[in-house]
């Protein structure tokens, strides 16, 4: 599983649209669920010919979406690299985990990727990061 976390919200059809070009492949073979319906889903998932299944949520602090990988292929590394490389192209403003404690990349604006670490909140679902 991988967590990674958007600065602000995007549609369902933006997250599968986003989705489809990380795991090169068509929206039809990844399936995003919102918190509630995955948490809610009485029956087992079926994951066959599924390319990704992704789990959304809304935080606060630094960032409004938490979106959570629970199924793919990709290695993390080639799969963090690729949402940095796609994020940066798109502008869009997320937070994505690298390897090092507490060591995040922030891509925003300027579509180039800055090194961040996560601030201690005390709060439930609050995400703070400063940028290094």
């Amino acid at each position: 599983m991988m967590d990674f976390l958007l600065e602000h919200e995007y549609s369902l059809p933006e997250l599968y649209e986003f989705f489809s070009e990380v795991f090169d492949c068509s929206a039809e073979r990844i399936k995003i669920y919102s918190l509630d319906e995955f948490s809610s889903a009485t029956e087992a998932l079926d994951c066959s010919g599924l390319d990704g299944i992704c789990v959304f949520s809304s935080v606060r602090g630094s960032a409004s979406q938490l979106l959570q990988l629970y199924r793919y292929e990709l290695p993390d590394p080639t799969l963090c690299r690729r949402v940095i490389d796609i994020a940066c192209r798109r502008k869009m403003h997320c937070y994505i985990p690298t390897d090092s404690l507490n060591g995040w990349t922030y891509v925003g604006d300027d579509g180039m990727p800055k090194r961040a670490r996560q601030i201690e909140c005390d709060e439930d679902d609050c995400y703070l990061f400063e940028l290094l």
